[in-house]
């Protein structure tokens, strides 16, 4: 809207000060149901000169007016709407007012429901000027038929551990969609409807479970204005949903998927197009959270392999693969702790190699590709740094080492170099700027170094023209085409104390060039109640 396209009171005047013609207009404007109910609070809001949505509402409220007697029929409903918790599979999409729907989308999506006998949730969502795609579309508030039956605008806690939030209204244009919600909904994970694909994981206590937020991307069409926050909003419109699974009282899984052009998609292992369900056989490329094979969490193994063995990945990229017990800079000045890895045995170089080429040795038919890393990097730091003298247990192998370093033939790291030595071309190990994508994915990146040698993050990494799948961090999130992976390391390694934001998650990318995250949940570590 236009600046003083309506007329405006007198700048300054209070609510006591109105006078008749004042609250006429208000009424007037108030009743035009042939405009938005956000249309009208901007109208009212520029013609009473006030700054915010919450003054006008209350000074609606003092003159017996209330927003609910014009909200559309569709909306209000939606507003009681309840979750069918008999239900085990739940779909969590979003649509926007006065947009058509993807059809094919919306199509594979009903399939896919029927498929596996899933609750559908569809949160209504609003643009306060949305483009009109034909005359109608401007005249008053409504939502694509399709989706009525399934509109939803009530908040459900569906499991202990996990909310869906269709009661909350987030501006299709928000850049970062979750921000300020890290509380709202407890101790549960929540489901947030928004056409921005984004993803977050809460840090929680020792012994809590882990709190993730999502967005559900769109089953409709991109409408927004032609404006700045309008462009961007278009640009990062996703079309997608969660889904949902309640495996039992303690485990619910939920797992984003986002869809191609045409409206297909890939689950996990399922691909839906045209409506037809059929089984994936074979994914580009798997993520493995970060490994640390010296602290790997041997269940969570178990599962990884199971999907692995499904999925049949054509690469399997490998972040962290060294942990670096036997040479960790932090433990240095900790005798007590030094002590422990002499006892033990893991203060010895060569048994952590050893470890490290048996499970190369276990895994290499899933076709790894080693990341350089900063763990990785720990090798080389040791011997550039640390006098061998003050460590005998370790003299053979530091002079070994620092022989190979010496010569320059680790132009990759130690670790890449002793792994190529090791298995030849059977493993491919990348360079810190070696470039190497699977369809647009950037996949050389470990997610520890940003721009210009700064700190990585995923704030440093959004603003790059290329998406990217990165670790590092064990912190399973998502914004703006950088996903990361999670861990593969056990949650708590001595280190990170408190709470913690630490997760299991891996990668998939498709086929179709989705990349999809998987959540490993529960102490059975489930990724799935799905059966192949």
């Amino acid at each position: 809207m236009a600046t003083g396209q309506y007329p405006r009171s007198e700048k300054g005047k209070l609510f006591s000060q109105l006078t008749e013609k004042d609250i006429a207009f208000i009424k007037k404007t108030y009743f035009n149901k042939s405009k938005s109910w956000n249309e009208r609070i901007n109208i009212l809001q520029e013609y009473c000169g006030l700054s915010n949505e919450r003054t006008v509402r209350k000074w609606l409220a003092k003159l017996n007016l209330s927003g609910e007697g014009v909200e559309p029929e569709e909306y209000t409903k939606a507003k009681k709407r309840k979750a069918d918790n008999s239900k085990k599979i739940k779909i969590v999409c979003s649509a926007q007012n006065n947009t058509p729907i993807h059809k094919e989308l919306w199509k594979n999506i009903m399939s896919y429901a029927k498929f596996h006998n899933a609750d559908i949730h569809v949160i209504l969502t609003r643009y306060k000027n949305p483009n009109p795609f034909k005359k109608e579309d401007s005249e008053g508030e409504y939502w694509c038929q399709e989706v009525l039956p399934y509109a939803d605008a009530n908040r459900h806690q569906i499991h202990k551990n996990l909310m869906i939030m269709s009661d909350i209204k987030i501006q299709p244009t928000a850049t970062i969609p979750l921000t300020g919600f890290e509380s709202i909904s407890g101790s549960s994970s929540a489901i947030f409807g928004h056409p921005k694909v984004q993803m977050d994981t809460l840090p929680a206590l020792d012994g809590s479970v882990t709190k993730f937020l999502m967005t559900t991307g769109s089953v409709t069409m991109p409408n927004y204005s032609d404006s700045k926050a309008g462009k961007k909003g278009e640009f990062h419109h996703t079309f997608g949903f969660v889904i949902v699974e309640v495996k039992d009282k303690d485990t619910v899984i939920p797992r984003q998927v986002t869809a191609c052009k045409d409206g297909s998609f890939s689950d996990l292992f399922y691909n839906v197009k045209e409506g037809k369900i059929t089984k994936i056989k074979q994914v580009n490329a798997f993520v493995l959270g970060d490994k640390h094979i010296d602290q790997l969490d041997e269940p969570l193994e178990v599962k990884q392999i199971e999907l692995m063995n499904i999925i049949n990945p054509d690469k399997t990229f490998v972040h962290d693969i060294f942990n670096g017990t036997s040479v960790n800079h932090h433990n240095e000045k900790d005798p007590i702790l030094s002590y422990e890895l002499q006892k033990s045995g893991k203060n010895l170089i060569k048994r952590e190699l050893d470890d490290m080429y048996k499970w190369i040795q276990k895994m290499i038919k899933y076709n790894l590709v080693i990341v350089s890393s900063n763990h990785n990097d720990w090798l080389d730091r040791y011997v550039k740094g640390k006098d061998w003298k003050r460590d005998i247990s370790n003299a053979m192998e530091y002079m070994e080492l620092t022989k190979i370093s010496l010569s320059g033939l680790a132009k990759k790291g130690l670790i890449s170099y002793l792994i190529e030595q090791k298995f030849g071309s059977k493993v491919k190990t990348l360079g810190r700027d070696e470039s190497f994508k699977i369809h647009d994915w950037t996949m050389n990146l470990h997610g520890d170094i940003s721009a210009n040698g700064s700190r990585g993050n995923i704030h440093g990494f959004r603003k790059m023209s290329t998406k990217m799948i990165v670790a590092d961090s064990h912190t399973p999130r998502r914004l703006d085409g950088v996903v990361y992976a999670g861990t593969s390391s056990l949650l708590r390694c001595g280190y990170n104390i408190g709470a913690s934001s630490w997760a299991f998650c891996d990668v998939i990318i498709h086929k179709d060039k989705k990349a999809q995250q998987i959540l490993y949940i529960g102490k059975n570590r489930d990724f799935t109640t799905f059966k192949y």
